[in-house]
């Protein structure tokens, strides 16, 4: 396993911050901290409890979240005995592009609300089409998104890699 420099555990500290925000747990943040900046590019549940100073059954629960959201992977290792963790290839993008099922079925609820509000309150009926308009607004320009972003992808990420050279 690989040392834990100060920076990187200010690293792991600061996406245990930021996944806090969103309102999931603290811990979450800290175990994908810790397997984005840690090499070789997984980590034990062991090698993890050791590494963030916390319980196994934290880190447990934490890493069944994340393998929920499909921010990790779990992963066995030939002639090893235990499961690792990394984060799941492309996450970023699974993220964010993973999302217009989801948006679906928002949408899918707010439709029928708007048919049921028929000659209810346009105040309800304005507040259901304003989400409707906003999801449909963006699932078609998720579309755009996802096209622009594989022609690029490569050239982008080549130029950013440069730069850390």
């Amino acid at each position: 396993m690989d040392k834990i420099t100060a920076g990187r555990r200010r690293f792991i500290e600061e996406m245990g911050d930021l996944i806090d925000e969103h309102r999931l747990p603290r811990m979450a943040g800290r175990v994908v901290g810790a397997l984005l900046t840690c090499s070789p590019p997984h980590m034990s549940l062991d090698e993890l409890a050791n590494a963030l100073q916390a319980s196994k059954g934290a880190i447990s629960m934490s890493t069944q979240l994340l393998l929920r959201l499909g921010i990790i992977d779990r992963i066995s290792l030939a002639g090893h005995r235990k499961h690792y963790y990394q984060i799941r290839p492309r996450m970023g993008e699974s993220l964010f592009f993973d999302r217009a099922d989801e948006i679906e079925r928002h949408l899918a609820v707010i439709r029928r609300g708007i048919e049921q509000m028929k000659g209810g309150p346009i105040e309800a009926v304005q507040r259901l089409v304003e989400i409707q308009v906003f999801f449909e607004f963006v699932l078609e320009e998720l579309s755009g998104i996802s096209t622009r972003w594989a022609e690029r992808c490569e050239e982008l990420l080549g130029h950013k890699l440069d730069e850390q050279s």
